[in-house]
């Protein structure tokens, strides 16, 4: 008889949520992780990210408050209190966590985990064999080959900053480039995004992301297309970051380099092959039953295997795979109605194909696109950019793909994931009424 029904290696959405359901139907479970616990999101990601960039707002809305006649000078930041503010989120955390397994009924082992057969793992010296296993080890921030890269620094380090720096270099041009790079750049920090093409945010509407770079442009952020990096030495108690921009030879100076090149699946002290487990560069490789077919009794989910870093993804394939676990293979993952968002100031959000996808998969399609900022809704409010492009096959008027920038977008795309989820029409929403004036009350301007 195996040492447990299921074993979760990680502590993070997706390993927590299956541990939990697992445990619920009576399984013995144990859930491995070197701690502390908690997850990427709740401790060095979403959730903190988000009080820095919540700060930020507020400080943009009282810059702004003179448009709405109130006269509300801002007379400093105190960024110290801001991260101490961060902090009462992310602290109690693990032990919070801690306390949720032991009530689930979890067995929690801390420790490194490394198969030594497909039915057993060895943690720090202890043998545990196991009906089913999850990997859910998560990701580590993509290592920068060249000299110096392990000089530049993480979203971690940059969550901890008690004072803005002078000067700060961005080697990337995703999700964390942006919300890091606004954040810091209305605190009056000078921000380099290095690019290294001359796309950022693939995945987003190009017209969009084009809007969200002019914005931040204008808080005095600066883009750097096709820049590779050679190395970042010391220079005076600062870093020198020596690359080529365009095919020029370039140096900038910063007090803080942060490396927002993506991050990549962390595996390495898993000895997956002992485990008869296939893998490659972007993770586990599994079926659509988040299975590993060399090993079905081996799942992966979230960042471990690669196909969608988010945060409500890993929780979602949590949910997936006890399911399976429990039930057999019943339920397969779809990631076609996920949606996603940058939380700049004003947010961009998206689900499902951009215009081109849409377009290159054959259907007819009307693709709309919309600057809304003297729409009257987003006038009374006083916020832009605002814009819109909602991709609808003609012939059937299915959602194909929803790209929203300005106010509320991160919570208004939810009402295209739902549609797309459940197939409901564009002439299924014309026929709703919604609260006016809202954001959400203009929805049906948006695909005529």
């Amino acid at each position: 008889m195996p040492d447990f029904d299921f074993v979760a290696v990680g502590g993070g959405n997706t390993g927590l949520t299956a541990s939990y359901r697992i445990a619920a139907a009576g399984k013995r479970v144990a859930l491995v992780d070197r701690g502390p616990v908690g997850g990427l999101c709740s401790l060095a990601g979403c959730n903190p990210k988000k009080v820095l960039v919540r700060a930020t707002e507020v400080l943009d809305e009282v810059r702004r408050s003179g448009e709405h006649g109130i006269d509300a000078p801002v007379r400093g930041v105190d960024w110290r209190k801001v991260i101490a503010r961060k902090r009462t989120f992310t602290q109690p955390v693990p032990d919070q966590t801690e306390a949720a397994l032991k009530k689930a009924g979890v067995e929690r082992i801390r420790g490194t985990a490394r198969f030594v057969s497909p039915e057993a793992m060895r943690v720090d010296g202890r043998e545990l064999s196991s009906g089913g296993f999850l990997i859910a080890t998560g990701s580590t921030p993509r290592p920068l080959a060249f000299p110096g890269g392990n000089l530049a620094k993480t979203t971690d380090e940059i969550l901890e900053l008690e004072e803005p720096p002078d000067s700060l270099v961005i080697i990337g041009a995703g999700v964390v480039a942006f919300e890091f790079g606004q954040v810091f750049a209305r605190l009056g920090s000078s921000v380099s995004v290095l690019m290294p093409s001359d796309r950022a945010l693939r995945g987003a509407d190009e017209t969009l992301v084009d809007a969200l770079v002019m914005h931040s442009m204008r808080l005095g952020m600066e883009f750097f297309p096709h820049t590779g990096v050679k190395r970042i030495v010391p220079a005076d108690g600062r870093l020198s970051v020596e690359g080529e921009t365009s095919g020029k030879a370039r140096t900038w100076t910063a007090d803080f380099v942060l490396n927002a090149a993506g991050r990549v699946p962390n595996l390495e002290s898993l000895d997956l092959s002992a485990a008869g487990v296939a893998s490659d560069k972007r993770g586990v490789l599994v079926d659509s039953y988040l299975r590993s077919p060399g090993n079905r009794r081996v799942f992966a989910g979230g960042d471990a295997h690669g196909s969608r870093q988010l945060s409500p993804v890993a929780s979602y394939e949590g949910r997936i795979v006890a399911k399976n676990f429990l039930e057999g293979d019943v339920e397969t993952v779809s990631y076609e109605s996920i949606p996603q968002a940058v939380y700049t100031v004003p947010p961009l959000a998206w689900v499902g194909a951009t215009e081109a996808e849409a377009r290159e998969k054959g259907p007819r399609i009307i693709a709309p696109l919309y600057d809304k900022e003297n729409w009257r809704v987003f006038a009374i409010a006083g916020e832009r950019p605002a814009m819109s492009k909602v991709i609808v096959e003609e012939s059937t008027k299915r959602i194909l793909g929803a790209h929203l920038l300005g106010a509320s977008a991160a919570e208004v795309i939810h009402v295209f994931a739902m549609a797309m989820r459940f197939g409901l029409t564009t002439t299924d929403l014309e026929k709703m009424v919604w609260a006016y004036p809202t954001f959400t009350s203009v929805l049906d301007s948006t695909w005529k």
